[in-house]
């Protein structure tokens, strides 16, 4: 299991950093908003969300909000690049949820309220998504939960941000 660190102390969850600030992989758990009604519909600022800090690892390729990032091979979850088609959701390591350049570290989410990137098909609305077939870094809908990487709430068209509850595996 994941290191997790109680609170972010060096800037905001959206800063990218040209040093590591935190141990690579490590997860930050936000704690839900004070105030927020449980019955209420979810957004990104209701918390609750999922991070892991890593290192874009992805040879000159710069990441776009709403990327899925996977695992770089025999380096671990914190060293990381735009998934390939098809990856399997055990090496996801997170979502992009704003521009990650190369060589920089970041903290992508894992879990809980953020966008994802559809894929050449599109994205149905409530429905699993799993890394897509077509493009590199994008989501499709998933036939089952067996590779899910979260759930869709809303149906996009290709290319398009899709808002969805990311349920990527520590």
């Amino acid at each position: 299991m994941a290191h997790i660190v109680p609170s972010i102390t060096f800037g905001p969850i959206t800063q990218v950093d040209n040093s590591a600030l935190y141990p690579l992989g490590v997860i930050y758990q936000e704690p839900a908003a004070p105030g927020n009604d449980p019955g209420a519909t979810a957004t990104a600022s209701s918390g609750g969300r999922r991070f892991r800090y890593v290192f874009n690892d992805d040879a000159a390729v710069n990441w776009a909000q709403g990327e899925i990032v996977c695992a770089e091979a025999a380096k671990g979850k914190g060293y990381s690049r735009r998934a390939p088609v098809d990856t399997d959701a055990v090496i996801c390591s997170g979502v992009a949820q704003w521009a990650v350049a190369f060589g920089k570290y970041a903290w992508v989410q894992t879990g809980g309220i953020g966008e994802v990137l559809a894929d050449t098909g599109g994205i149905s609305a409530d429905t699993a998504i799993k890394v897509g077939n077509a493009v590199a870094g994008r989501a499709d809908d998933a036939a089952s939960d067996d590779h899910a990487i979260g759930y869709s709430t809303e149906a996009v068209a290709a290319t398009a941000l899709a808002t969805c509850y990311l349920t990527i595996m520590d």
